[in-house]
């Protein structure tokens, strides 16, 4: 029987293609180019999936970063980002509620994504972000107020791990898939507001996850709310701003074919 995991990797290859297809050779019609460059920020709801299992609540974190963003093609463009993540995951214990166990790990996190919008009207904008994102870790901590015997009390109650407290990270670099929904408002021809939803489904395991070790899989999935103030660039001969007011590939751009 194949795992999510596996199976996602099977599609990666397939996912790969079609986010480097380049439409430019769907016969869509060019739109004045620009270069978007944004500030971004948000909240981060992160856990990991752990075999074993290990029972635990969403962490709350946090992502701040730049972003840039290149169009020149009507609905697609492409799109980076540079960002400081804190995620990990945060253990809570029925029986025990007054104790608790929080790690937390902050990567610098470069996701490269395909930037597919489409307009509804002048000033709104919907679109979805696709693409891989890699990460390294930049330093991690951790916050607990368990006991020292912890370990032992809850063995006696129930069937608990608690090697992920002290098993030190094995692989600093992480891999995965993100996707995202986001709403644009274009206040005028240069500044934008943006606010996105995002998934990450993270391919790589922190934790050595050969059969001899203790888990097979410690990869990180994480719910993100973003805003992005983006400010663009218009570029070149072809690169005159849409009409006062207007978003970009709208019916009113200008568009060169």
């Amino acid at each position: 029987m194949w795992s999510a995991k596996s199976i996602i990797l099977r599609f990666i290859p397939t996912a790969v293609f079609l986010w480097l297809l380049p439409l430019q050779m769907i016969a869509q019609p060019r739109v004045a180019r620009h270069l978007d460059l944004g500030v971004t920020g948000g909240v981060v709801m992160s856990s990991y999936t752990f075999k074993p299992t290990v029972t635990q609540n969403q962490a709350m974190g946090y992502t701040a970063g730049i972003a840039a963003r290149y169009v020149e093609e009507k609905y697609f463009g492409l799109q980076m980002e540079f960002l400081l993540t804190r995620r990990g995951w945060d253990e809570r214990y029925a029986l025990f509620p007054q104790y608790k166990f929080q790690r937390s790990l902050t990567y610098l996190e470069i996701p490269v994504l395909a930037h597919i919008y489409f307009n509804l009207g002048k000033h709104h904008e919907i679109s979805v972000d696709l693409g891989p994102k890699f990460g390294t870790m930049l330093w991690e901590n951790t916050e607990s107020n368990l006991p020292d015997d912890f370990g032992l009390e809850v063995s006696e109650t129930a069937n608990y791990e608690s090697f992920q407290h002290d098993l030190a990270v094995h692989s600093k670099f992480d891999y995965g898939i993100q996707v995202g929904l986001g709403y644009e408002f274009m206040v005028n021809s240069h500044l934008s507001f943006q606010l996105s939803g995002r998934y990450y489904f993270g391919l790589g395991n922190i934790f050595p996850d050969k059969k001899t070790d203790v888990f097979e899989t410690s990869s990180n999935q994480q719910i993100q709310i973003v805003f992005t103030i983006w400010w663009k660039k218009w570029i070149g001969k072809r690169g005159l701003p849409p009409f006062k007011g207007d978003g970009r590939g709208s019916s009113n751009s200008p568009i060169v074919q």
